[in-house]
């Protein structure tokens, strides 16, 4: 064999061994890689599928949720009387006339025709059907009661929706309240909704707010459910839209009539009293951007100190000073710029008279002798309990006195059943008693100065002090809590300013004992009260002074 057909040999033992070991490599190695690599690529576009498939899962239960939320409750009779209770009280808040007439349709058509099935026999929700009638009703009252509708948050739709305007003659053709509004609502109740005692969703944060008990009490009564504010996250109405153009465009009656221009009303001269209180004067605006009014009253200094004056921002009463001065006259300039930037200016005059001396004759009752100190009692833990009673005007005191302060309530009585309720009117400094009632003559103001175990030790804080009178347009007590009393020291309230050397008439100090009235409690020697007030002032109210105030 030639040199040549040797390396010819070679080459041919080397073609066929590179071609054996590629088809090897190719169906051993190339092929199951291939394969692998296909099967994985499926195995990885099912999971995406899957997951995405999860996530749509998760947020369609996240709208489910919400959705039951917002759904009327799991009792159909409940959520029937309910809903119809929530439209009343819509059209009320919208001004609808009475007379509306709201109907529930007995047969809501919850057929497997009208309403889809989850399975067999069970809908995916139950219809309930309400017509509501309006009648005399204007474009102000379709607004508004179109508005709370919407931002009610229920899951609920208008299916049918007419207005009428009732032909009543030329005789009424200025007026705007002669529409006929009659309209069909649906509500619904999702499958698995809540099964609650009220037609809105009570927030947490009542519990938040009030504790466990007052958002079980919510939950559980369905009346105290209608005064809740509705929960939208997402209300169906425009963000930032002007609904009023309703109104204003009203298609039945024509547009509104432009509004009036900005105006301030002349205001009145006014006469006031030498160092009395002035009444505040009120100052009128109308017209357009009269809603936001702001009104700034300046005085030229004559009678008052010059400059601006204060302002009730929501009445715009110009609220005068008080004044010394026997006469003179003050003008106040007015400015009023609207809420739009409109400037309207007026001024008026303010004249001072001279006060004139006043004799009034209190024919009124004096019960002094009716007001009895009828027991004190010491109790194991260092502190004192005390009751005045007065017969006359059914009144009682409960005396609280403690090492740091007394505290002081006053109670009054309806009837015998209602038993004894706080007077809220008795809002006084710690410590502080008033003895008194609308229509008796009797006014008495003291500060329980200590208790011992005779009685009361008492200071009179305004031994000349006439009973007021029953002001106008009040009648009876103030309803509701007792106000918190806090420590006082009875010398910083009797004597605090002769501490920080202010020259005072000492105060007189009386000694009330149990069994004893009003009208012949005695007062202590000067030189006892001192001694006495200097022990409250070190040790407190609690001590025992029996001697004091005996002859």
């Amino acid at each position: 064999m030639t040199p040549r057909d040797q390396k010819l040999a070679l080459i041919l033992i080397a073609v066929m061994v590179l071609g054996v070991g590629g088809a090897g490599g190719y169906l051993l190695v190339w092929s199951p890689l291939e394969d692998q690599r296909k099967a994985e690529l499926v195995l990885q576009t099912e999971i995406s599928e899957l997951k995405g498939t999860e996530q749509k899962q998760a947020t369609s239960a996240k709208y489910l949720a919400a959705a039951r939320a917002r759904s009327l409750p799991a009792d159909s009779d409940l959520a029937r009387n309910e809903y119809g209770v929530a439209l009343g009280r819509l059209l009320d808040a919208a001004g609808a006339p009475k007379g509306y007439i709201i109907s529930m349709k007995p047969d809501s058509g919850n057929s497997a025709k009208q309403v889809p099935e989850i399975s067999k026999g069970k809908p995916a929700y139950t219809r309930i059907v309400c017509t509501v009638q309006i009648k005399k009703a204007d474009m102000w009252v379709v607004k508004d009661f179109l508005k709370g509708y919407y931002d009610l948050g229920l899951l609920h739709q208008i299916t049918h929706f007419s207005i009428k305007k009732e032909d009543e003659g030329a005789k009424n053709a200025t007026k705007r309240n002669d529409l006929t509004v009659d309209l069909t609502t649906e509500a619904i109740i999702m499958d698995g909704a809540e099964n609650r005692r009220t037609l809105l969703r009570i927030p947490n944060s009542y519990g938040a707010a009030g504790g466990g008990g007052l958002y079980a009490g919510m939950t559980t009564q369905k009346e105290y459910g209608r005064g809740v504010t509705p929960q939208v996250p997402k209300s169906v109405l425009a963000a930032g839209r002007d609904y009023s153009l309703i109104v204003l465009k009203d298609p039945f009656n024509g547009p509104l009539a432009p509004p009036p221009p900005f105006k301030l009303s002349p205001i009145k001269d006014v006469k006031i009293v030498q160092d009395e209180r002035p009444s505040p004067v009120k100052v009128a605006v109308s017209g357009e951007g009269a809603q936001g009014t702001k009104v700034t009253a300046t005085a030229s200094g004559k009678v008052f100190a010059e400059g601006a004056l204060k302002v009730d921002p929501k009445t715009l009463a110009i609220e005068l000073p008080k004044t010394s001065a026997g006469e003179g006259t003050e003008t106040i300039s007015v400015v009023a710029v609207s809420a739009d930037g409109k400037v309207e200016k007026t001024s008026f005059k303010v004249t001072v008279e001279a006060a004139q001396a006043k004799t009034v004759v209190d024919n009124r009752d004096e019960v002094s002798g009716a007001i009895f100190l009828t027991m004190v009692t010491f109790r194991s833990d260092g502190t004192a309990w005390a009751r005045i009673f007065d017969s006359a005007s059914r009144l009682r005191y409960e005396i609280d006195a403690k090492p740091t302060g007394v505290s002081v309530v006053k109670e009054w009585i309806p009837s015998a059943k209602s038993g004894w309720r706080p007077d809220l009117d008795h809002k006084h400094p710690p410590g502080v008693i008033v003895l008194s009632d609308e229509g008796v003559k009797t006014h008495r103001t003291f500060q329980i100065v200590g208790v011992d175990f005779e009685g009361l030790i008492i200071a009179d804080l305004k031994p000349n002090e006439p009973a007021p009178s029953k002001p106008k347009g009040t009648s009876g007590f103030s309803k509701g809590g007792v106000p918190k009393p806090g420590p006082t020291n009875p010398l910083t309230a009797v004597a605090g300013n002769v501490a920080v050397g202010v020259a005072v008439a000492p105060p007189k100090l009386y000694r009330w004992t149990v069994g004893q009235s009003l009208a012949t409690i005695k007062q202590i020697p000067d030189s006892e009260a001192q001694k006495i007030l200097k022990q409250a002032a070190d040790s407190g109210p609690m001590f025992e002074v029996a001697a004091a105030g005996k002859e």
